[in-house]
């Protein structure tokens, strides 16, 4: 969906603490180091520091804020300091992402263009939620996977599925990100599910092209997560929370699977036949 920008431009404020505040850019969140961006970002809100922050119960806070009438509009973002590869990652969001305001933008998503590895229209992999201003799907759909081909495989442009999320009241989803070498698996389920299991899909897909070297990024990437305004400020102040992240390793992912698949087929080798009533 960047494709959809003229400009967009990611910038980094580093700071010496580990809490984010004012005047400091470094979180410590999940076990791994974030910054904070504090300016330019996607959109026409830039980034504020005091925009994100992890609340007592290690919740990570995104939010938009609006600071009264002539002030500019800010949003969130934040960027891991280590770049991450092929494996499973996983997001526990709280919020009602299918009725944010029109250009309101959340996403997750490895990209690499941030800290030099390539540039825009490369090495991206998107999940979304927005409406993008009422724009896509003729305004029928509030959600996206979109995933950019790899390092100097621009000209190829992005491939994206676009849909609708219905949360029916309900503020819990789950978004998971499979990325392999040939292919790439997206995600969202209704409610809160762990690594392994899959149920409750609001919807999936999968992308694996048989040109998978130049149409899927092929090295480890930062990742980033915002919330941000598209083409205009929205409405009213916004917010949603991240409750918690998880990243699993190719090579450990595919363990953990097999160890789930496991359990499974034990506990139902243990499970009772039917009784028997007579003999025989």
């Amino acid at each position: 969906m960047r494709a959809l920008l003229a400009a967009c431009v990611l910038s980094l404020a580093i700071g010496a603490s580990s809490a984010a505040s004012e005047t400091s850019s470094q979180l410590t969140w999940m076990g791994r180091q974030w910054t904070i961006t504090n300016g330019g970002i996607a959109g026409v809100a830039p980034g504020r520091l005091s925009n994100v922050y992890v609340d007592s119960n290690g919740y990570l806070h995104l939010l938009i804020t609006r600071k009264g009438k002539g002030k500019k509009d800010t949003g969130a973002e934040l960027l891991s300091n280590e770049n991450l590869g092929f494996g499973t990652y996983q997001w526990e969001i709280q919020g009602h992402v299918d009725q944010m305001d029109p250009h309101t933008v959340l996403g997750l998503f490895p990209y690499g263009p941030d800290r030099g590895i390539g540039k825009e229209g490369v090495n991206e992999i998107d999940i979304e939620f927005s409406q993008w201003g009422g724009n896509l799907c003729g305004g029928a759909c509030n959600a996206d996977f979109t995933v950019y081909p790899a390092l100097g495989h621009k000209r190829l442009g992005l491939t994206e599925d676009d849909f609708d999320v219905n949360l029916e009241g309900g503020e819990l989803v789950t978004a998971r990100l499979t990325w392999s070498s040939t292919s790439i698996t997206e995600t969202d389920m209704a409610g809160l599910q762990p690594l392994g299991t899959t149920q409750d899909v609001l919807h999936t897909w999968t992308f694996a092209p048989s040109e998978y070297l130049e149409r899927i990024p092929q090295e480890p990437l930062p990742l980033a997560m915002n919330l941000w305004c598209f083409e205009k400020p929205a409405a009213t102040n916004q917010a949603v929370i991240i409750r918690s992240f998880e990243y699993v390793p190719a090579s450990a992912s595919a363990r953990r699977e097999l160890a789930t698949e496991g359990a499974t087929r034990r506990t139902r080798a243990r499970r009772p036949g039917p009784r028997r009533t007579g003999g025989g």
